[in-house]
């Protein structure tokens, strides 16, 4: 078993018996080097690194409305004139608010005891990494100038099925169901990379740094997938592969701005996407089995 994505061409391809266990080994060194530890909770430092260097980004989108942009963080209202940069901010933050409530509602649930070898470590140690995630996707209202979103925000309710679902969920069914989240959060998070591409293409500076932030979430999510592969067998794989475009499918009411900016229309294309769906970037620097 090898570190690089390009040898192994599906999200569903079997895990070549006995490979698990060095595979989990090898994942664990991949964190350490790319988050400066593999802590479980708290600090890590490379991450801290590249946060601090982001917030000396000065490329900065003008004009947007803050009370329109605090308006849409509390409720979005359908609006077919709405700005879509503005869409595809409040995009970016309530990626990130559902993020926390599901990694927080999860760990919650399932991480009451100490790690015990190298999976529960592994697992946890992603768990923090969705943290990060958070403070990645919420530092783009930098590039805007307005304020991080402080205010209350309630999750949808196909999104508290979901995480309900998988709070309470045994092992055996956690991991296939949470795998075909991950690959639908890839599908996202792809997606939203070629649109900021389009709706910043006038802005370059700005969309440079969009798409930095989704690169930094893309590469981690590649990682997150091959976690999960590790953790099922065929059956697991063949059920994550029928639930990952229903799980994509419900983005748009977890997050209706998607919707507003052509969410439908891309599902089109959701039962082609595969690790050769990736950006190359994305690709090179992750780790996948």
């Amino acid at each position: 078993m090898t570190k690089g994505i390009m040898h192994v061409p599906s999200f569903y391809d079997r895990i070549p018996e006995g490979s698990a266990e060095q595979a989990l080994e090898e994942y664990l060194g991949f964190l350490q080097r790319r988050n400066g530890s593999v802590a479980t909770d708290g600090v890590l430092p490379l991450r801290e690194n590249w946060l601090k260097e982001s917030q000396g980004w000065t490329a900065r989108h003008g004009g947007m409305d803050a009370a329109a942009f605090e308006n849409g963080w509390v409720e979005y209202q359908d609006d077919p004139n709405a700005d879509r940069a503005l869409l595809a901010l409040l995009a970016f933050v309530k990626a990130n608010a559902g993020e926390a409530y599901g990694v927080e509602a999860v760990s919650k649930a399932r991480h009451t005891r100490p790690a015990m070898g190298t999976f529960d470590i592994v697992e946890r140690v992603l768990g923090n990494e969705e943290k990060y995630h958070t403070r990645i996707l919420l530092g783009a209202t930098a590039q805007f100038d307005m304020q991080q979103p402080t205010g209350a925000w309630r999750p949808a309710l196909a999104l508290r099925v979901l995480i309900g679902a998988l709070t309470w969920s045994p092992k055996v069914l956690f991991h296939p169901v949470l795998l075909g989240a991950e690959i639908s959060g890839l599908f996202t998070f792809n997606w939203m990379l070629q649109r900021v591409g389009e709706i910043f293409r006038d802005e370059p500076a700005v969309r440079e740094l969009l798409e930095q932030r989704l690169m930094e979430i893309l590469v981690d999510e590649i990682g997150h997938v091959a976690f999960n592969r590790l953790a099922v067998g065929p059956l697991g794989l063949a059920a994550a592969k029928a639930l990952a475009p229903r799980i994509a499918s419900a983005a748009a009411r977890i997050t209706p701005e998607l919707g507003a900016l052509g969410w439908k229309e891309s599902l089109t294309d959701f039962d082609h996407f595969d690790v050769a769906s990736l950006p190359e970037e994305a690709r090179r620097r992750a780790f996948f089995v």
